[in-house]
């Protein structure tokens, strides 16, 4: 009785965690610098279509400052 009990909390945990991971990733998409588009907006958007997310969300990923197209231009 107490394993299956452990067993169940174990389960939901895993669960919660992974739903929370997948509302992190949602949340690092939305408010990625999307000019322009760089290795974090791709991994984050991508986590969140796949269900990856519920593991990437939990992982800070940065972009290297790149030049924007105006600066490009100049």
């Amino acid at each position: 009785m107490r394993v299956a009990a452990l067993m169940g909390v174990i389960y939901i945990a895993v669960i919660l965690f992974a739903f929370i991971g997948w509302g992190r990733c949602v949340y690092k998409a939305v408010k990625c610098d999307w000019d322009p588009i760089g290795k974090a907006e791709v991994i984050y958007t991508v986590g969140v279509f796949t269900g990856a997310g519920a593991i990437i969300g939990w992982i800070d990923i940065e972009d290297l400052p790149t030049k924007s197209k105006e600066e490009v231009r100049e």
